[in-house]
């Protein structure tokens, strides 16, 4: 066995995947199954998919409690059974395949396609020699965290993904370039740094499955989401109207309606033809406007837009003039 690892050790000798990358190489697939037990945290438990052949060579990557494993297995490989673990698991193939059986259900992957699979509904699994493919895996209460915010309710139920996808069709595209965003930021480090990033990229990744792919929750996400009533929306403007100062986030117009995000945009979609945080903007600009056009105003055109919020007098102008068809000066001329 040959290990190259950026990571520090356990007690036991084992290196922890980090942003760098933990490379580790074995013919063992004893050896290979304690590394992967510990790196993922989840039992598993592998064979060689001939006697007496097998390798592996990983190259594993962890933040923000996420897993990327970049996977070659030249002899093949057979997963059997282990103690259930909810996760949510992304895999892309690129040469050889996969296969896991769900019940009486075989879910396989060719190149140029994937597996969108809970690890814990599988009875068993097979990689073909020759395998290669990058596995990201997230665990379950962070991908139930963002699918309750999503449909605004409790979630009870275990996840039940498993299904492949066609790398070349739309979504699966989409999947394939957040991945490849998470790959490069993972490989060169740059999403150490930045674990607020490396955060919306996971959450990209979990919506577009969650609104993409089937689930035991798919029909939340099939329908529309659900409008507030046209009274919460009047109570919406009037309280982004009457604001009488400074920046208001969208986040604080839901709270103080008492209903989600998601359902304050589609009712401003509905009612409104724009989005809660343009109308806000819009808002801003149209009090700034008022003052200017006002000949008892005293105030300057720079402290009027930091009342409003506005800080960065380059981009006020832009968006005033967006907004008006003239600059802020312009008005204030013919106040």
């Amino acid at each position: 066995m040959k290990r190259r690892s950026s990571g520090s050790s356990d007690s036991r000798g084992r290196p922890a995947a980090r942003e760098g990358g933990d490379e580790f190489v074995s013919r063992d697939a004893g050896e290979t199954q304690a590394y992967l037990v510990h790196l993922l945290r989840r039992d598993l438990v592998l064979a060689p998919l001939r006697t007496g052949s097998f390798e592996a060579r990983l190259t594993a990557h962890g933040i923000s409690g996420a897993h990327l494993v970049q996977a070659r297995y030249p002899q093949g490989m057979r997963l059997g059974r282990g103690l259930p673990h909810d996760n949510l698991t992304l895999r892309l193939v690129r040469a050889g395949g996969t296969l896991y059986s769900v019940g009486r259900q075989t879910h396989a992957a060719v190149p140029g396609h994937g597996l969108i699979l809970n690890t814990a509904l599988a009875e068993s699994g097979e990689y073909a020699a020759g395998s290669d493919h990058s596995t990201f895996t997230l665990h379950a209460e962070q991908v139930m965290r963002t699918l309750q915010a999503a449909i605004e309710r409790p979630v009870t139920e275990p996840l039940d993904f498993a299904t492949s996808f066609d790398a070349s069709s739309a979504s699966g595209a989409a999947l394939v370039g957040i991945l490849a965003a998470i790959e490069a930021g993972l490989s060169n480090a740059q999403l150490a740094s930045a674990p607020h990033a490396a955060r919306m990229l996971q959450d990209a990744l979990i919506m577009l499955i969650l609104e993409r792919f089937p689930h035991r929750y798919s029909a939340w996400f099939e329908r529309q989401a659900a409008a507030p009533a046209p009274w919460q929306i009047r109570r919406a403007l009037e309280l982004i109207d009457g604001h009488k100062a400074g920046p208001l986030t969208v986040q604080e117009v839901a709270d103080t309606v008492g209903i989600g995000l998601r359902s304050l945009q589609e009712g401003f979609r509905r009612h409104k033809k724009t989005s809660p945080h343009d109308y806000i903007k819009q808002a801003r600009l149209a009090h700034i406007r008022a003052e200017l056009l006002d000949p008892l105003s005293s105030r300057s055109i720079e402290e009027v837009a930091r009342h409003w919020g506005f800080v960065n007098r380059g981009h006020f102008a832009v968006d005033y003039r967006l907004a008006f068809g003239e600059l802020p000066s312009q008005t204030r001329r013919r106040g």
